[in-house]
Protein backbone atom coordinates (compact mmCIF):
# COMPACT_ATOMS: atom_id res chain seq x y z
CA UNK A 1 0.00 0.00 0.00
CA UNK A 2 1.27 3.43 -0.91
CA UNK A 3 1.47 5.85 2.03
CA UNK A 4 -0.28 9.18 1.58
CA UNK A 5 -0.34 12.47 3.44
CA UNK A 6 -2.53 12.21 6.57
CA UNK A 7 -2.21 8.42 6.99
CA UNK A 8 -1.54 7.19 10.51
CA UNK A 9 1.56 5.01 10.73
CA UNK A 10 3.50 3.20 13.43
CA UNK A 11 7.28 3.40 13.60
CA UNK A 12 9.03 0.03 13.35
CA UNK A 13 12.65 1.14 13.82
CA UNK A 14 14.65 3.70 15.75
CA UNK A 15 14.17 5.56 19.03
CA UNK A 16 10.55 6.25 18.20
CA UNK A 17 9.76 2.54 17.66
CA UNK A 18 6.12 1.82 18.48
CA UNK A 19 5.05 5.46 18.20
CA UNK A 20 2.07 6.63 16.18
CA UNK A 21 2.53 9.45 13.70
CA UNK A 22 0.70 11.30 10.96
CA UNK A 23 2.36 11.37 7.54
CA UNK A 24 2.87 15.02 6.60
CA UNK A 25 4.71 14.45 3.30
CA UNK A 26 5.48 11.40 1.21
CA UNK A 27 7.60 10.57 -1.82
CA UNK A 28 8.74 7.32 -3.40
CA UNK A 29 11.26 6.47 -0.64
CA UNK A 30 10.73 8.69 2.40
CA UNK A 31 7.93 10.06 4.55
CA UNK A 32 7.94 12.91 7.04
CA UNK A 33 6.12 12.26 10.28
CA UNK A 34 4.65 14.39 13.06
CA UNK A 35 2.94 13.49 16.32
CA UNK A 36 2.48 17.00 17.73
CA UNK A 37 4.62 16.29 20.79
CA UNK A 38 8.14 15.00 20.16
CA UNK A 39 7.90 15.70 16.43
CA UNK A 40 6.02 18.90 15.73
CA UNK A 41 4.70 20.11 12.40
CA UNK A 42 7.44 22.72 12.01
CA UNK A 43 10.16 20.04 12.47
CA UNK A 44 8.84 16.65 11.33
CA UNK A 45 10.85 13.42 11.31
CA UNK A 46 12.08 12.13 7.94
CA UNK A 47 11.94 8.34 7.85
CA UNK A 48 12.42 5.59 5.30
CA UNK A 49 9.09 4.06 4.22
CA UNK A 50 10.45 0.62 5.03
CA UNK A 51 10.67 1.65 8.70
CA UNK A 52 6.98 2.49 9.14
CA UNK A 53 3.76 0.54 8.75
CA UNK A 54 0.36 1.84 7.70
CA UNK A 55 -2.19 1.70 10.50
CA UNK A 56 -5.20 3.73 9.40
CA UNK A 57 -6.61 6.58 7.41
CA UNK A 58 -7.60 9.58 9.48
CA UNK A 59 -10.67 11.76 9.77
CA UNK A 60 -11.28 13.89 6.65
CA UNK A 61 -10.94 17.18 8.54
CA UNK A 62 -7.50 16.19 9.82
CA UNK A 63 -6.43 15.13 6.34
CA UNK A 64 -7.59 18.44 4.89
CA UNK A 65 -5.80 20.38 7.64
CA UNK A 66 -2.50 18.57 7.04
CA UNK A 67 -2.72 19.01 3.28
CA UNK A 68 -3.55 22.72 3.58
CA UNK A 69 -1.03 23.39 6.35
CA UNK A 70 -3.76 24.74 8.63
CA UNK A 71 -3.45 22.31 11.50
CA UNK A 72 -1.93 22.75 14.94
CA UNK A 73 0.23 20.35 16.93
CA UNK A 74 -2.53 20.22 19.53
CA UNK A 75 -5.03 19.00 16.91
CA UNK A 76 -2.62 16.25 15.89
CA UNK A 77 -2.07 15.18 19.51
CA UNK A 78 -5.82 15.13 20.10
CA UNK A 79 -6.52 13.10 16.96
CA UNK A 80 -3.83 10.54 17.81
CA UNK A 81 -5.12 10.26 21.40
CA UNK A 82 -8.66 9.60 20.13
CA UNK A 83 -7.29 7.01 17.74
CA UNK A 84 -5.32 5.27 20.50
CA UNK A 85 -8.34 5.14 22.79
CA UNK A 86 -10.56 3.54 20.17
CA UNK A 87 -8.25 1.24 18.25
CA UNK A 88 -6.02 -1.73 18.77
CA UNK A 89 -2.76 -1.99 16.91
CA UNK A 90 -1.03 -5.35 16.92
CA UNK A 91 2.66 -5.56 16.16
CA UNK A 92 4.94 -8.53 16.81
CA UNK A 93 2.94 -9.86 19.74
CA UNK A 94 2.37 -6.44 21.33
CA UNK A 95 -0.92 -4.58 21.39
CA UNK A 96 -0.91 -0.78 21.39
CA UNK A 97 -3.95 1.30 22.17
CA UNK A 98 -7.16 0.19 23.86
CA UNK A 99 -7.22 -3.31 25.35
Amino acid sequence: MELEVSNIVISLKGRDKGGLFFVTQADERYVTLADGKSRKLNKPKCKNKAHVRFVSDCAPEIALGIKNGKLSDKAIRTALAKFRSGAEIKKEGHTFGKR
